[in-house]
């Protein structure tokens, strides 16, 4: 599969890091491709005792829990600066980078107003992004949003790779005033992807609601959802884009794919 050729994933210890390594050695194991862990020490939570020896001890622990997972090759990297802009500027580094961190943050208004690591890269990053919240015991089903849109194909095709890679089927899933207006534009979506077989998808028309609160309403069919970064920032984000709604509201695996490319 190539839809991604490295992963990095951010790491500090914490519960939710450790979700996000494991769900990067998955990737990683599945796609057959390196992974780095990145700790940051300097801004780490801005607690005591986070200095470059707790940051090894982080890169450390992820690396002994990605080589169990067989991930083919693993890397470390421990670094002294603002976590957000350092991880975003690795990942820039070489192209196709998926990079993984975890999510927990995304829903607190508390965290994002002191700025917290995964609100700055989701608003950001230049690259694909998972913001993880759990890791499945299998990988079975990946909802792939789309409204039809040029830039909602971009991030559909990448879904379905990642999908196949995963073992997983990919579900197209569209927001719309009635079922057969949703069902007229996943036809459509269908007929403009041009994967290898289209049989494979699944349809999800969500109706009665506004796009974002359908979305985020039947993430727990999902063991990860793909959407497009578009209203992640600019005024669409201040106005309040499905995207930005998605990314902070949603109680799965998120993957965002930036389609500005």
């Amino acid at each position: 599969m190539g839809c991604y050729q490295r992963i990095i994933v951010g790491t500090n210890g914490s519960e939710s890091a450790q979700t996000a390594v494991a769900v990067a050695g998955e990737f990683a194991v599945r796609l057959d491709i390196p992974v780095t862990a990145v700790s940051v020490w300097k801004d780490a939570g801005r607690k005591s005792g986070t200095d470059a020896e707790w940051a090894e001890q982080a890169t450390a622990a992820a690396a002994e829990t990605l080589t169990a997972a067989g991930v083919p090759e693993v890397s470390r990297a421990e670094l002294d600066g603002a976590a957000g802009a350092l991880l975003l500027e690795l990942a820039e580094q070489e192209p196709d980078t998926l990079l993984v961190i975890g999510g927990g943050s995304l829903g607190s208004s508390k965290a994002r107003l002191l700025g917290s690591t995964a609100n700055h890269v989701s608003h950001h990053s230049q690259t694909d992004v998972v913001f993880t919240s759990k890791v499945p015991k299998r990988w079975t089903t990946i909802g792939l949003t789309t409204d039809g849109s040029a830039s909602s194909l971009t991030a559909v095709r990448r879904g379905y790779e990642l999908a196949l890679a995963l073992g997983a089927r990919p579900f197209l899933v569209t927001s719309a005033k009635t079922d057969d207006d949703g069902a007229e534009v996943l036809i459509d979506v269908e007929g403009q992807i041009e994967v290898e077989d289209p049989e494979l998808f699944g349809r999800d028309v969500l109706t009665g609601v506004p796009a974002a609160e359908a979305i985020c309403n039947s993430a727990w069919k999902y063991d990860l959802v793909v959407i497009g970064n578009r209203g992640m920032s600019g005024p669409a984000r201040l106005l309040g884009s499905v995207a930005n709604k998605v990314t902070h509201d949603i109680d799965t695996n998120l993957l965002l794919v930036n389609t500005t490319h």
